[in-house]
């Protein structure tokens, strides 16, 4: 079990846990920051649940631009959990089209050498997450659960091609993941303002990723965007706060 929230005045999105005067520049106590063509992160008050400071990111006028924190494992996972706070009220209010879309979350393990026959862009990663527009405005939950038994190699979020039916609120919103490993015997779950361990808002069961081994990386924050996105929404401020980890059981809200 791992945990990322700090105990001390200024919980700094569980980047230290030593007591601030005011938010610190940058973060602290992660494995990596990326902060590369033209993405921007900086730590801002106010932060959610009860918190005095927040991860604040930015994607920047390029599709290839990246704000993120990085926590990586000792070892690979077979069984993963993570929970963390995102507000993205400034896209929802701008979005318009479902070809905006961010990625804001990846489990991978780059250390497992996988065939080129799976996708090159996302072979590490065992779970990826996007924020995904929506045609006349709003958002969406969407992304992909490695799974070598289904179409390219990808269980996405809901049925079909580029599906999803996650919607995300103005304000705070709770997301929690599950990751477990096995040879047809893997699983991915998504938790949305949901603490009903058993009532996932989206799962997908009997997936084959066991050739990943494990997670042995997450990132979150801004992790890449399409072209629409960047050039529409590159300057469109996101913030993420309460990232905590851990190997079996469900952590839900504060």
């Amino acid at each position: 079990m791992k945990y990322f929230k700090a105990i001390s005045a200024c919980a700094l999105f569980g980047l230290s846990v030593s007591v601030y005067a005011a938010c610190p520049a940058t973060p602290a106590a992660w494995d990596g920051i990326n902060e590369s063509n033209g993405g921007t992160l900086a730590v801002t008050e106010v932060g959610a649940a009860g918190t005095e400071c927040k991860l604040t990111v930015t994607q920047g006028p390029s599709n290839s631009g990246k704000a993120t924190v990085r926590d990586d494992m000792a070892s690979a996972e077979s069984s993963y959990r993570a929970r963390f706070y995102i507000d993205a009220s400034d896209t929802l209010a701008n979005i318009t089209a479902g070809n905006e879309r961010v990625k804001i979350f990846t489990a991978a393990n780059f250390d497992t050498v996988v065939p080129t026959s799976i996708d090159v862009n996302g072979r590490p990663a065992l779970m990826q997450m996007f924020l995904v527009g929506l045609d006349g405005g709003g958002a969406r939950l969407g992304g992909f659960c490695r799974d070598l038994n289904s179409a390219g190699n990808r269980a996405r979020f809901g049925n079909g091609t580029n599906p999803g039916s996650v919607p995300l609120q103005t304000g705070w919103n709770v997301v929690e993941i599950e990751v477990k490993v096995g040879a047809g015997t893997g699983a991915c779950r998504i938790w949305v303002n949901n603490d009903t361990e058993s009532s996932p808002n989206w799962e997908q069961e009997n997936v084959d990723n066991n050739l990943m081994t494990g997670v042995k990386r997450a990132n979150i924050g801004n992790i890449g965007a399409t072209v629409p996105y960047a050039t529409a929404l590159g300057t469109q401020e996101m913030h993420f706060d309460e990232f905590e980890s851990r190997r079996q059981t469900f952590i839900g809200s504060n």
